[in-house]
């Protein structure tokens, strides 16, 4: 965890020291701050757990606006995750308008602008992960974008709100296996509050339901240079029997999972043995890497699937691009 605090910056700095670490750790808003910079007070955490950010900031009476010039910027699609734990924040987006006290939570979206008030001296944390590892479909997520989330709204509030404050204040991020390890637990956690916080059970079972392949899609991109990755372990990193696996698969038109991880693998090949920085290694090498123990068998698929051999591919003009 790297934390800061602003307390040992000249005041005439304070705002531009403010702008370079929010929008380098976090995310390119707009912020505005008392009139004199000398009553700015801001401390700031931040760590990392793979894919996930987890900071924890307590400031002085602020504003940040994500504006629409700032969202037309290319950038990687973000859901933010807001934890009160003093003052009162208001989060606005989309039309929605959500009041934040000690205990409350609210989602917000980076791809649309948005104004986050902290109207006192308030404290927060604030959870960051990329929109396609949450794996909601749009027309579950929008709905619940800058709406109030608390123990009295959603049973599962006052437990998320307890595993991302520990994360925030403990030093457990500071232990790499145990970042690691936490991340996909904690994207777990958020989408099982924010299917629950949809509606009726059927609709939560729907939105678990929808994003399943989404999940399952990101896992298979994510561990598809493991040899090992097949059905029995993806449906176990999902909790679902392998039956249900296909059957889902098969709901969203996916014929066959095998062939999936063949045509990803194969991709990945492709893009490896056209790139400089693999020029020294041996074609099979490369298709080990991706899963292909046997040089006969990646040859004859690779064939197969784009007409040439990995060796007539690769004699190809090389390029940078991954």
């Amino acid at each position: 965890m790297l934390s800061l605090s602003i307390e040992d910056v000249p005041a005439r700095d304070r705002v531009d020291f403010l702008y370079e670490t929010i929008w380098s750790s976090v995310l390119p808003v707009e912020m505005t701050f008392a009139p004199n910079p000398a009553d700015i007070d801001v401390r700031f955490r931040v760590g990392q757990a793979g894919r996930v950010n987890v900071s924890s900031a307590r400031s002085s009476a602020n504003a940040l606006h994500r504006t629409p010039a700032l969202v037309r910027r290319d950038h990687e699609p973000q859901l933010f995750l807001a934890v009160q734990t003093a003052g009162t924040t208001v989060v606005e987006q989309g039309g929605s308008r959500a009041v934040l006290r000690p205990g409350d939570m609210t989602v917000y979206d980076s791809t649309r602008p948005y104004t986050v008030e902290n109207r006192e001296l308030t404290e927060l944390h604030y959870v960051r992960i990329p929109r396609d590892a949450l794996a909601l479909p749009d027309r579950r997520l929008t709905p619940l974008l800058a709406v109030r989330i608390g123990g009295d709204t959603n049973p599962l509030a006052p437990a998320v709100g307890s595993f991302f404050g520990t994360l925030a204040t403990s030093d457990a991020l500071d232990h790499p296996d145990a970042a690691r390890r936490v991340a996909e637990p904690a994207i777990e956690l958020i989408r099982a509050m924010l299917a629950v916080h949809g509606g009726a059970d059927h609709q939560a079972r729907a939105s678990s339901e929808g994003s399943l392949v989404l999940r399952v899609t990101q896992y298979v991109r994510d561990h598809l240079h493991e040899r090992d990755l097949g059905p029995h372990r993806i449906a176990a990193a999902h909790h679902i029997s392998v039956r249900h696996l296909y059957a889902v698969l098969a709901d969203a038109g996916v014929g066959s999972l095998r062939a999936m991880i063949q045509e990803q693998r194969l991709d990945a090949c492709r893009r490896d043995l056209r790139d400089r920085r693999h020029a020294h290694q041996a074609v099979a090498t490369i298709g080990r890497r991706w899963g292909f123990v046997d040089p006969s068998h990646f040859g004859r698929v690779f064939r197969q699937t784009f007409g040439l051999t990995p060796a007539e591919w690769r004699r190809g003009a090389p390029t940078d691009e991954r």
